[in-house]
């Protein structure tokens, strides 16, 4: 009887509070959207700034190297199309003279000249800005024109780079970036996945916006500058509204069910003193079960060391050659009395030591028990860049591409780190072996925040898992690689360790179309079972 009445007043207190917490359920959402797209503006903005200044550096290292004339001369064809060759966002680059353009040894259409003196008042019109003489020039400055459309509906930038030899100003160096390229770019490989819109001075220059997309509803606009112009960033938001008559169902049905477990709860008292008698065997089995498993985690994690060794080796044998040959440099250097030289080469070899250093930390860290590592608050960026760096050499000798969509800052969270660092190089490893005979070799690893939890997906453009054998891969020694190939400990361990953070994993497959694996774990310390 008492249980009964117990279950009623639960029910009744949870209709009373569904209803207080829908009316302000709106606000809330707003409130939300609002912290969402103010992390995703900035990200966006840092996005687009940072690729067209990359893109800039690369031309000026090409135009820093050269000391004369000749050497413009001599190496202008090698250079510009060793950089237009690697770079998808740049056609063609060429030289504005500002002297006789007869010391210019250029193939054809490289000078931008003109015998029609109209036709050359326009382009001194067009180029009013950049300064005249080398005294006006600013060290390594770069010099921009607005960005304007091309015939074929995209966008183009032309970045202008000075060419100063001898305290005299010979050139410049236009280079058009293709900004709508770049823009579509960041969206096809999920840079950016917000819905946006880029505009200067009332122009709009590129939109992403969804047909479905209410444009009332922006949140953010803020502003990116780019070497002297000022762009307006719109950014809206594509969250859903949810519906508030749901929520009161979802609440009704959550009252009732909470009050038949509270009925059911007081009904199981008597059984839970019953088990309590049995808590220190319970104990002591779940203590030789977690010594049993902790043994088999670490030798999953030198089985995944030794599959990953050769991309290790690879890497630090990078900074050894480095090293090797600026000692050789020092050797000369002291030989010839070239003292002044030494120092650059003992930079760049402690700099390489350094790297060495660090790869050495990464892979003990990860190599080390997990036993001994304690839980505590990390952070997951420096988890993601920890399991990139162990197995990115691996991806690049078997020559399988990883695009990673990671945001620049997620909240801290509360887990084991190199427990954590083993499921990822699992479903990493993984990933890649499974593209190994596919044609088109891409793995893509994703991380993003939602509800108080940290998502992480690893998926792959590989071959995919029978439907019917989705439910088994997560049974100890069950693998679909050949045989020595794998253990079949890797998933089996992996669900494991994130269980133990009261996480989930979950995995969806098609038959020649890959497999997509999902990490999902609170921010918050896990609640202590009893």
């Amino acid at each position: 009887m008492k249980s009964n009445i117990y279950g009623v007043l639960v029910f009744f207190l949870g209709l009373v509070f569904s209803y207080f917490i829908s009316l302000h359920l709106t606000e809330k959402e707003k409130v939300q959207q609002q912290q969402n797209i103010l992390v995703e503006s900035k990200s966006i903005a840092f996005n687009i700034r940072n690729s067209i200044e990359s893109n800039a550096e690369q031309i000026q290292l090409l135009i820093n190297h050269w000391g004369s004339i000749d050497d413009l001369n001599g190496h202008w064809e090698v250079d510009t199309n060793l950089l237009i060759n690697r770079n998808r966002f740049l056609k063609t680059i060429k030289l504005f003279p500002m002297v006789d353009e007869s010391l210019f040894d250029l193939p054809e259409g490289t000078l931008i000249k003109t015998n029609d003196e109209i036709d050359k008042r326009r382009q001194l019109r067009t180029r009013e800005h950049l300064p005249k003489n080398a005294d006006q020039v600013v060290s390594n400055f770069v010099y921009t024109t607005r960005a304007t459309y091309l015939p074929d509906n995209n966008i183009e930038l032309k970045l202008q780079f000075p060419i100063v030899i001898d305290n005299q100003l010979i050139a410049y160096v236009e280079a058009p970036i293709q900004l709508g390229m770049l823009l579509n770019h960041k969206l096809d490989t999920y840079q950016i996945t917000k819905p946006f819109a880029i505009s200067e001075n009332g122009t709009v220059l590129f939109n992403y916006l969804p047909q479905k997309l209410h444009i009332n509803n922006i949140t953010k606009e803020s502003i990116i500058h780019i070497y002297g112009h000022t762009w307006t960033l719109m950014v809206w938001s594509n969250i859903v509204h949810q519906e508030k008559g749901l929520f009161l169902i979802l609440s009704l049905l959550v009252s009732f069910l909470a009050a038949i477990t509270v009925k059911l709860a007081m009904s199981n008292i008597a059984l839970i003193k019953n088990d309590l008698k049995n808590k220190h065997l319970i104990r002591q089995v779940d203590d030789e079960y977690r010594s049993s498993q902790a043994k088999l985690i670490q030798s999953n994690k030198l089985a995944s060391l030794g599959e990953i060794a050769a991309g290790i080796a690879h890497e630090i044998n990078q900074p050894l050659q480095v090293i090797c040959i600026h000692t050789d440099i020092c050797q000369e250097n002291i030989k010839n009395g070239n003292y002044h030289l030494i120092e650059k080469s003992f930079k760049a070899i402690t700099s390489q030591s350094e790297r060495i250093e660090k790869i050495v930390k990464q892979v003990g860290s990860f190599g080390r028990d997990s036993e001994l590592d304690n839980y505590q608050q990390e952070e997951p960026n420096r988890i993601l860049n920890n399991v990139i760096s162990i197995v990115i050499n691996q991806y690049k000798q078997d020559q399988v591409e990883l695009r990673q969509v990671i945001p620049s800052s997620l909240p801290l969270l509360y887990c084991n780190k190199t427990q954590i660092e083993q499921v990822l190089v699992n479903l990493l490893i993984n990933a890649k072996d499974s593209v190994e005979t596919s044609e088109r070799k891409v793995v893509f690893f994703k991380a993003h925040a939602q509800d108080h939890k940290l998502y992480i997906q690893v998926s792959d453009s590989g071959t995919g898992i029978d439907p019917s054998k989705v439910n088994d891969i997560f049974t100890p020694f069950y693998t679909t690689k050949p045989m020595g190939k794998g253990t079949g400990l890797g998933l089996s361990i992996s669900y494991s360790i994130i269980h133990q953070h009261q996480g989930h994993i979950k995995v969806s497959s098609e038959i020649g179309h890959g497999s997509v694996f999902t990490v999902i774990l609170p921010f918050e310390r896990p609640k202590t079972k009893a």
